[in-house]
């Protein structure tokens, strides 16, 4: 059976922006990605918005900004109630990511767009699934089935295989086949039978043009820059994403500092360092071979870094002793503790700022890439060396201060105003539940439902003069009344159990508060652990009342400037193999210039003879392997008639019906043809045969059910008598005598097939 598939770049199509793209099959909408950039511009999701409310699934590749940034503003904003899958490192690693990133927004300006219990309620949400995991999914994408396998890249990086009927796609973007220090490659070239002849694959082509050094060249060239810039007191500032490739980076850098004892501060500067490195250790097998076998047999976790120093506040950094390496967030310097250090260090031409990884469009990160480029582009070398960018930028320098003087009291006193509101409402509330709970005990069958509004506004009762009877005879006097509060009597609760037992009521103040306090303190480290490993780490709003302020300066930026190649992606010439490789049906091309994308189109067109597509942002293409699909429904009395003929995991029925075209139904309808019509049309339909043999399948058979079969050269020799042979059409062919044994084998013959 063919799906009916549609595929839509959303984002991320002939240029470098987030990744998120939306792929149809028949009903289904699946959402692949939901990227941004920690710029969070909104304009950059506006396709998402229009097709927000109709998706039903969201498959998640990475744990970084440009694959999961816009999932909580997409979930709560938009109102999504689609289920969302990751493996689990994606789910964990993500949450950190995106707490960095409002962190460090909120650090110097009031950031709305979305808040970390946002991101919480999003990523609660997620369906962790391991590799290799089959997942049947439900609702209108019944029948899809889809699995997780390792992309490379990044901790728990996902390559998506979707299966529905005889459709396989494949959505593999930003992996990487070689080894890295902490990771695996991709198992995309490696198990031709998992991913071979898929009906469609759909990967990006941002590095097709890349030719990148070996590993232990760029390693190499990594340390010598570093230590260059120490030797001549330079500081060496890294900006790299928060929680997935600063693992590797770390990783070799903690690993020099040990083998050579280095002496230099070596520091993780991010809001969720710590963070970072507890997960890291608690998934080593999601980790490289090599990393398992070292725990294995010395049993030291090999992401216990021991060198590295982990800082979240701007003066512990600035304090420690000159020169210093660090590693920190926001690889795009707009924003954060990279844009904070970087100010402050860009004045040295001493000091030094590494990219690990391509920069993001329209931001300070890309600007300097670009001037450092046009400096060395010229140069042969397989890594272009590090150079002095000497040039002055304007700047938006902002910041958050305390606030002072009458701002502080008008602060103050709108925030007493505000709690006073809070608490009565809070008070209202529990009053109100009260009552409700009272009225449930008393009548539980009478007022099984109770109007909450009734409860929200409340009445004095008042009680009339009964010994004054005067109103009896004078139906003009208003009889006397007094005022009366409502006392609620507080009942006891009882469960299946019995009464219910507050434990509070019966402990001792001392214990309390004192031995409670003295176990706490004994526990105090390993308690703090674990719940930071259940719990990602969350800093509190800033209790000190602030305001953000901003102001432009013109920085001179003296400092030098290196790209050296840790992205952990395929280069040009890996990507050309691998395609070739995978060897798929259809191809989508996504995630790349526009340089990047046609060169890899005309590549692919050359060893894929149809069906090479690369879209533009909002383009819809048909991508079904019969593009002429018609899609039809069946009425329940034609379904009921249907005789099915089972095979292997499908059953199938021939149908002969009449087409009915309806305004009403987006599809026509098939019913039965009417008794009448097909006595006008009393053609001869022959049976139809469906399946393929395998003559050395069928020997085994018949050796289990008791004959003697062998192979001759004319075919398959079946009790000396009969003889069955394929032609050169494929063409099954039974000779023998006709005996009860003949149509016996040819009765298990039959069997093999399906008969319509």
């Amino acid at each position: 059976m063919t799906s009916y598939i549609k595929f839509t770049a959303l984002s991320g199509a002939r240029d470098d922006n987030p990744l998120c793209y939306l792929l149809e099959i028949d009903e289904a909408k699946i959402l692949l990605d939901c990227g941004w950039y920690d710029t969070f511009d909104e304009e950059l999701l506006k396709p998402l918005s229009e097709v927000a409310n109709s998706i039903d699934a969201i498959l998640l590749s990475h744990a970084d900004i440009e694959h999961i940034g816009a999932l909580p503003y997409a979930i709560t904003k938009y109102k999504m109630t689609c289920s969302v899958y990751a493996t689990i490192p994606v789910q964990n690693m993500g949450q950190m990511c995106l707490y960095d990133a409002v962190q460090s927004h909120l650090a110097t300006e009031d950031f709305t767009k979305f808040s970390l219990d946002d991101i919480d309620n999003t990523f609660e949400k997620i369906i962790q699934l391991r590799y290799q995991q089959p997942f049947l999914l439900s609702g209108k994408c019944k029948g899809i089935i889809i699995t997780a396998y390792s992309a490379g890249h990044t901790l728990g990086g996902t390559i998506w295989k979707i299966k529905k009927d005889t459709d396989e796609i494949l959505y593999a973007v930003n992996y990487n086949h070689k080894k890295e220090r902490h990771l695996e490659g991709t198992q995309l070239h490696l198990n031709s039978e998992l991913f071979t002849r898929p009906s469609l694959l759909i990967t990006d082509c941002r590095n097709s043009l890349n030719a990148q050094p070996s590993r232990k060249q760029r390693d190499s060239f990594l340390i010598d820059t570093i230590f260059s810039t120490l030797n001549k007191n330079g500081n060496v500032l890294i900006p790299v994403e928060s929680t997935t490739r600063i693992l590797e980076l770390a990783y070799i850098l903690d690993q020099h500092w040990g083998n050579n004892r280095v002496n230099f501060p070596l520091v993780v500067f991010t809001h969720q360092g710590y963070r970072t490195l507890q997960f890291a250790k608690s998934m080593l097998e999601w980790m490289s071979d090599a990393l398992l076998n070292i725990f294995s047999q010395t049993r030291e976790n090999p992401f216990e870094l021991k060198h590295i120093k982990l800082k979240n506040k701007l003066q512990e950094v600035e304090d420690l002793k000159s020169p210093k390496v660090v590693l920190t967030s926001m690889k795009s310097l707009e924003i954060g503790y990279a844009r904070d250090l970087f100010i402050n260090w860009a004045q040295n031409p001493n000091n030094i700022v590494i990219f690990p990884t391509k920069c993001q469009p329209n931001t300070l990160s890309e600007k300097l890439y670009n001037l450092w480029f046009n400096i060395v582009k010229e140069m042969s070398d397989d890594i272009k060396p590090a150079a002095n960018v000497n040039i002055d930028l304007e700047l938006e320098i902002k910041s958050r201060i305390p606030l002072e003087g009458e701002e502080l009291k008008e602060f103050l006193r709108l925030d007493q105003i505000k709690k006073e509101k809070e608490a009565a409402e809070a008070a209202q509330r529990k009053h109100n539940l009260l009552i409700m709970e009272d009225d449930d005990n008393d009548d539980n069958d009478d007022n099984d439902e109770i109007d909450v509004n009734l409860l929200n506004t409340q009445f004095d009762l008042y009680v009339r003069d009964t010994n004054n009877m005067d109103y009896m005879t004078n139906m003009y006097y208003v009889n006397q009344s007094y005022k009366m509060y409502p006392c609620n009597d507080q009942k006891k609760k009882f469960d299946d159990y019995g009464e219910v037992i507050n434990a509070a009521e019966y402990t001792h103040d001392e214990f309390q508060s004192s031995e409670i306090e003295q176990i706490d303190k004994d526990n105090n480290e390993e308690q703090v652990d674990l719940m930071k490993i259940d719990k990602p780490e969350r800093e509190t709003e800033l209790s000190i009342p602030s305001k953000c302020i901003s102001h432009t300066r013109n920085v001179p930026i003296k400092c030098k400037i290196c790209y050296i190649d840790f992205e952990g992606l395929s280069d040009g010439k890996s990507i050309k193999n691998i395609i070739p490789q995978v060897a798929p049906k259809k191809l989508i091309l996504i995630h790349g210039n526009e340089e990047q994308t046609l060169h890899l189109q005309e590549f692919c067109k050359s060893v894929i003879s149809n069906g090479v597509e690369a879209p533009h942002v909002g383009e819809c293409i048909n991508v079904s392997a019969a593009t002429n699909i018609y899609q039809i429904k069946l009425t329940d009395t034609l379904v009921n008639s249907l005789d099915m003929a089972k095979m292997d995991d499908y059953e199938l029925a021939f149908i002969q019906g009449q087409i009915e075209l309806n305004d009403m139904n987006q599809n026509p309808v098939l019913d039965i043809i009417p008794p009448e019509e097909k006595n006008k049309n009393n053609d001869y339909i022959p049976s139809i045969i469906i399946g393929d043999l395998k003559l050395s399948e069928f020997k085994k058979l018949l050796q289990h059910e008791g004959y003697d079969a062998e192979f001759i050269p004319s075919g398959l020799l079946v009790n000396e008598s009969i003889l069955i042979q394929k032609n050169e059409s494929g063409k099954l062919i039974i000779e023998g005598s006709l005996s009860s044994e003949y149509y016996k084998v040819r009765s298990l013959l039959y069997n093999q097939f399906a008969i319509l």
